[in-house]
Parts: structure tokens; C-alpha cells; sequence
């Protein structure tokens, strides 16, 4: 940690998330599952689930479960800012500053998928989104 407050300090930025990023890619997906924000922070928060799990649905009984993903994340202009990991219960939360964000899923096939979403991140807030993926199961 000692290292992380270093880098925020020479980089001049005080976004813990994105100096873990430049330091290493596991940091920052580390980060992005086990926040501790300041309350002056701001970012993307939310959960990614997938469904259908079983191919045939059962009344009273959920057919999606939480997904642990890769996601890119872009500013307005469609330039890449960071990238992260959700944990394994598919919740995730990332500081970034004010601003237009696309979360971009990383995919290597066609399925698992999920959209691209355009997230607003507002001053000392923390957006809340959910991404469902389709797990092709049909």
C-alpha cells in the first residue's frame, strides 16, 4: 500500500484504482472487488450476473447466477482508461473520476456476452449498474 500512496503522489492523481492500474493489472482488479472509498470518491459500482443457467426454467426458482467478468473501461471518446476484474460474486466497484464511461465486456467468443453500457459517473458518487450476460444456454 505504501507503494500505491508513492505512485498517487508523484502521478498527482488521488484515484486509488487508476495508480494501482498503471502499477500492475492484478492491483487494480484486487481494488476494483475490495474497495474502501473515500467518501470524496467517485466511480462505477454493481454486481454482473449470467442466465439462463439450466436450459429448461422452473417456476419460483431463479435461472441467472452471479459472473465473474473482464471488463474494459473507455472514456466518451471511446479511448481505454482502465480495465477491470469483478470477484468471484460478480460485484465490483472502481474509482474514477466525473465523467462518460463505457464498460466494455472482454469476450474471447461469442458467448458468454453482454453490452457495451454507458455509465455517467457523477461528483463524489458512485454509479450503479448491472450487467447480465447471456450464457448462450438455449
Amino acid at each position: 500500500m505504501i507503494a500505491l500512496m508513492s505512485l498517487t503522489a508523484v502521478c498527482g492523481y488521488s484515484g486509488i484504482t487508476a495508480a494501482a492500474h498503471m502499477a500492475t493489472d492484478q492491483m487494480n482488479t484486487q481494488l476494483a472487488a475490495n474497495p474502501s472509498p473515500a467518501s470524496t470518491e467517485s466511480g462505477i459500482t454493481g454486481q454482473v450476473r449470467i442466465r439462463p443457467v439450466r436450459p429448461h426454467a422452473t417456476i419460483g426458482v431463479p435461472n441467472l447466477a452471479p459472473y465473474q467478468a473482464k471488463f474494459d473501461v473507455l472514456n466518451a471518446s471511446g479511448k481505454p482508461v482502465t480495465s477491470f476484474e469483478t470477484d468471484p460474486n460478480g460485484n465490483f466497484r472502481i474509482s474514477l473520476p466525473p465523467g462518460q464511461y463505457i464498460l466494455r465486456p472482454q469476450t474471447s467468443g461469442a458467448y458468454p456476452r453482454a453490452s457495451e453500457q454507458t455509465v455517467v459517473v457523477r461528483p463524489k458518487s458512485f454509479a450503479q449498474v448491472e450487467i447480465v450476460y447471456d450464457s448462450g444456454i438455449r
